[in-house]
């Protein structure tokens, strides 16, 4: 095993589920597209999202992993909330450490 993967498989992280509701007449599919592209958090906590989304009644539910050292709130929450042109609303559904 390489050295960054054993970094890897011993770092804490947090997992965190959540739902962000598209402003009307926004495709969720091309707004998730865009949220993992554009919200990368800072190189040393290794935001991960998942390769896809859910979307049940308009809403865009999935998850991602960050360091659990990291603020993610400041990292990704508070940056869904800026883009309010595109995000009516987002919410944490859960949030756990992985150790």
């Amino acid at each position: 095993m390489s050295a960054e993967k054993a970094e890897e498989s011993t770092e804490e992280r947090r997992m965190v589920a959540i739902a962000i509701r598209p402003c009307a007449g926004v495709d969720p599919a091309a707004l998730y597209a865009k949220i993992k592209t554009e919200i990368t958090s800072q190189p040393e906590y290794k935001l991960k999202w998942d390769d896809e989304c859910k979307i049940e009644d308009g809403r865009i539910r999935t998850s991602f992993s960050i360091a659990l050292g990291a603020d993610f709130d400041e990292e990704v929450m508070d940056v869904l909330e800026m883009m309010e042109d595109e995000v009516a609303s987002q919410e944490v559904i859960f949030q756990s450490a992985m150790e």
